[in-house]
């Protein structure tokens, strides 16, 4: 290997972009996209080979010394690590409480054996779906059917001359989808396509944008509310696509209920202009497709009843399954690891929300994953008594953080802690990790195998991706999929007969005839090699009437069987105490709180990176609070409060705050001391359920705020 270029896939971030990697002598020296795989990297993806090398990369097993949150630590064996783990994973199991187990993390591909395990166990896998698209999953399992993917963007490449590109509070540009995103959205540009931000913030994405709307916080419902109402009331929909692929029944009742939200009514609650809404609905009309991508959109409030209205207006412009569409993709057929476990009811007849005194608030929401948010309140209500936590943060990433820090502290009576037993596994230590009771030292994307399999993968022309260790990982470091087969044989072995993850992964591919060898002489690909589009013609839609379901009857006693144009209650309350929106935004350096990004020293770079995060505040907006530029603020919150420097400019409306996600922490060379925490400010449900989140998912990233000099 020395010289050479070698495919594997980037995990710089949640895309997971097929790269190359240079490797000399035994190191990796440079990062590339793979030009086999239409791919690119992006910043992050190229400083994967800084973090490789980081002087913060654990070693060994680490085993708690101090209190919690002290991080005091001793380095212990593995066999003293796996035989602690399996003891406590033992315990809560044989008490018959393996559903008091939750593992967080991101289930960014369906063949990882961690989940083989969990649905041994009969534990439950949490992330940060809940605040992120879970809104979007539900609501387009339920209209159209299909697999809960995670995140399906439009296929930009396939945007065809005088379409669309509807970004509504999407960061396309700070690459969450893939690093071809920017690439294949700006050659769409120049075959004539239109890109539309709405935003509050002016993102990069703005600034490549033909129109930008400053959309007020929350409003994006009101706003497709609106475009839907003004489509039909001047027969602008797509009336064969609606005739033949909506269900009987479902366009009456959609047509009724936004009768009254014409575009003046929703102009007063999204603060667009009604001229725009009536501009922006008109154009998609007449635009051959429409694609609309707002996945972590960082306005949302009510995101169940945004991705229902998003759901809806697709669905009447006849945007579903066509060329710059919303694309449905198909599932690689790879093979079932027998025998298979049963794991938990499916529709999460147990799990910490559904067994806590809350679970009548959430009776009615198909949640796909355990939600992160409320995991701190199942600590303190006794549903959560294990979490384990892989490549994940909730130390930081969760919303009112410093609440979940307190109650994964919390004691019972008897001096015990409620949450029993805290596993973090990770290349480096983070802040979630600092309140482990082990950290185990994990493997990095050069260091381990792993069979990518994603039906929500950004570049669609991925059906298997194969990642493969180029170089030795430091000291003892272990990739965690290893980890959780080892102890599945000790634990089930009736389900871990095969002999390690390479063999795992071969029985995953033999359905298609492969195995990890002849997937690497392959170049580390397999794919159909096409998408496809109109595939409902032959075989009808996912839903039980194969139609598209416009209406949800399931919610129709809550109110919710058709979107509501309300802002978030909580952007309506308390707004002379709090007349700001802080709003939480990404760019291209940092993308999460985990240390692969925050502890990264070329991310980081004053020149050439992100250093810190000062708050950004409006010229005009500051002008009136004698607040110039560079001075240190106070930001309050009804459940906390930052200080931080600010930024002034014009790139963001006046009644917003932004503060940018992905800093805040106390651990790590790099890292630790920069910038603030956005999600500080944010309530979570560990301390209340006034308006977090009972609405079947949420992308909960902004809240009410006041800022004081």
């Amino acid at each position: 290997m020395n010289g050479k270029w070698y495919p594997t896939v980037c995990y710089q971030c949640k895309a997971e972009c097929a790269i190359e990697a240079r490797i000399v002598d035994g190191r990796v020296t440079e990062v590339r996209g793979n030009p086999k795989f239409r791919g690119k990297a992006c910043v992050k993806g190229m400083a994967g080979v800084t973090l490789q090398y980081s002087k913060d990369r654990l070693n060994k097993p680490l085993k708690r010394v101090g209190e919690r949150g002290e991080g005091k630590f001793a380095e212990i064996s593995w066999a003293e690590a796996l035989d602690t783990i399996e003891d406590k994973l033992r315990s809560l199991y044989d008490r018959g409480e393996a559903h008091k187990l939750t593992y967080s993390f991101f289930p960014h591909s369906l063949t990882d054996p961690k989940w083989h395990f969990l649905n041994a166990y009969g534990g439950y896998i949490n992330t940060g779906l809940p605040h992120c698209d879970s809104a979007k999953i539900v609501s387009q399992i339920k209209c159209w059917g299909g697999i809960p993917n995670h995140h399906i963007p439009p296929a930009w490449f396939t945007m065809p001359k005088d379409g669309i590109m509807l970004l509504a509070g999407r960061h396309a540009f700070g690459c969450l989808d893939d690093a071809v995103a920017p690439r294949d959205i700006l050659e769409a540009k120049d075959r004539g396509a239109k890109l539309i931000v709405v935003d509050p913030i002016f993102s990069p994405d703005a600034a490549k944008a033909d129109w930008w709307i400053p959309i007020k916080p929350s409003g994006d419902t009101a706003l497709f509310l609106g475009m839907i109402n003004y489509l039909i009331a001047n027969d602008l929909y797509d009336k064969k696509f609606v005739e033949e692929w909506v269900r009987e029944g479902d366009f009456e009742k959609v047509k009724a209920h936004v009768k009254p939200m014409t575009p003046e009514a929703m102009s007063r609650i999204c603060d667009v202009p009604a001229r725009d809404i009536v501009k922006l609905a008109e154009m998609c009309a007449a635009a051959p497709a429409v694609g609309v991508d707002g996945f972590k959109s960082i306005m949302l409030g009510q995101a169940l009843d945004y991705g229902h209205a998003w759901a809806i207006f697709l669905a009447i412009t006849g945007n579903i399954d066509n060329p710059g569409g919303q694309p449905l993709p198909d599932l690689t057929p790879l093979s079932p690891v027998t025998p298979l476990p049963k794991g938990p009811a499916p529709l999460h007849d147990k799990g910490f929300h559904r067994t806590g005194p809350n679970r009548d608030k959430f009776a009615k929401y198909s949640f796909i994953l355990e939600p992160t948010w409320y995991e701190t309140q199942a600590i303190k209500d006794d549903g959560l008594k294990i979490l384990m936590v892989t490549e994940a943060n909730p130390a930081l990433t969760e919303m009112g953080s410093r609440e979940w820090q307190k109650a994964v502290c919390m004691k019972d009576k008897n001096g015990n802690h409620k949450l029993e037993f805290l596993l973090n596994t990770d290349i480096m230590l983070s802040e979630t990790g600092k309140f482990a009771d082990i950290v185990l030292p994990d493997q990095t994307h050069f260091e381990r195998w792993e069979l990518l399999y994603m039906p929500w993968w950004y570049n669609f022309g991925h059906g298997v991706l194969l990642r493969q260790p180029l170089v030795d990982p430091p000291g003892e470091a272990r990739h965690s999929n290893t980890v959780f087969i080892e102890l599945g044989k000790r634990m089930f072995p009736e389900y871990f007969q095969f002999k390690d993850d390479v063999a795992y992964y071969d029985i995953q591919l033999g359905g298609l005839g492969l195995s990890v060898k002849k997937l690497q002489e392959m170049g580390g690909r397999w794919s159909p090699g096409t998408l496809g589009f109109h595939k409902y013609r032959e075989k009808g839609f996912g839903t039980p009437s194969k139609k598209i379901h416009l209406y949800w009857e399931d919610l129709e006693d809550i109110g919710q069987a058709l979107p509501r144009n309300i802002l978030a209650p909580e952007y309506d309350a308390d707004v002379e105490k709090y007349p700001f929106i802080m709003v939480s935004y990404r760019r291209i350096h940092i993308n999460g709180t985990g240390p692969w990004s925050v502890n990264n020293a070329q991310l980081r770079d004053p020149a050439s990176g992100q250093p810190t995060n000062p708050a950004i505040i409006n010229t005009a907006a500051a002008g009136r609070l004698g607040i110039k530029d560079g001075d240190t603020v106070t930001i309050s919150s009804r459940t906390g409060s930052v200080t931080t420097p600010v930024k002034l400019t014009e790139h963001i409306r006046p009644d917003c705050i932004g503060l940018m996600h992905g800093f805040g922490a106390s651990v790590g060379r790099v890292g630790a001391g920069a910038g603030v925490n956005d999600n500080d400010l944010i309530p979570d449900a560990g301390s209340h359920l006034h308006w977090q989140d009972l609405v079947g998912g949420e992308a909960h990233v902004s809240t009410r705020v006041r800022i004081s000099k």
